[in-house]
């Protein structure tokens, strides 16, 4: 069975392609607003390491990490991850501590699964960052797309495994609980936000 968190990056329609080129151009267009001296980066939730090795690519002289609760996701991420330095690792995000300590954190694509997103925000808030990229699907539009396209119809289109569902502004105001945002961008279908300390 293909795995749903994985799909929209694996696949070989055009369209999904274009979709998510236009998710990693933001991702690129938010994190030319950082600083130009990030010597770490820290990502919860790396599954088979998509955004790992774009962050790698922008970061080449950086200390990359990547955590997951996945060993078979790991495994994946770590045959491809692009430089043998990058570290990629069995964890929680609920467990995150000193080790995850990072000029920047990445959170793309997971807190739409897990049962405590709050929890999981406190926790990377704690890291004292510099810099914090987030990202979840839109709602309604993600579901909408879903039934569009035929899938999850007996789910009113939401995809399995997704426990939480932001509008663009929940989500902001999500993050704001923990962070200040400095800037955002809705790649369709997705909300996208990078965040600093208060």
């Amino acid at each position: 069975m293909t795995d749903q968190h994985h799909e929209k990056y694996d696949s070989t329609n055009p369209i999904a392609q274009k979709l998510i080129n236009q998710f990693m151009t933001s991702i690129d267009s938010l994190l030319t607003l950082t600083s130009h001296d990030i010597q770490s980066v820290t990502e919860c939730g790396c599954g088979q390491g998509h955004v790992n090795r774009r962050l790698e690519q922008l970061y080449p002289n950086a200390r990359i990490k990547g955590l997951d609760i996945s060993d078979a996701d790991l495994a994946i991420a770590n045959a491809e991850k692009l430089s043998s330095q990058t570290e990629l690792y069995n964890k929680s995000i609920y467990d995150i501590g000193e080790h995850e300590k990072a000029d920047l954190v990445v959170c793309c694509e997971v807190l739409e699964h897990l049962e405590n997103p709050e929890l999981a925000l406190q926790k990377m808030s704690q890291l004292n960052a510099r810099y914090y990229l987030f990202s979840v699907p839109r709602e309604p539009l993600w579901r909408i797309l879903n039934m569009m396209r035929g899938k999850y119809w007996s789910d009113w289109g939401n995809t399995p495994d997704h426990c939480n569902h932001w509008s663009s502004r929940g989500f902001k105001k999500f993050v704001n609980a923990e962070l200040t945002i400095i800037a955002s961008r809705q790649p369709l279908p997705w909300t996208m936000i990078l965040a600093k300390p208060d």
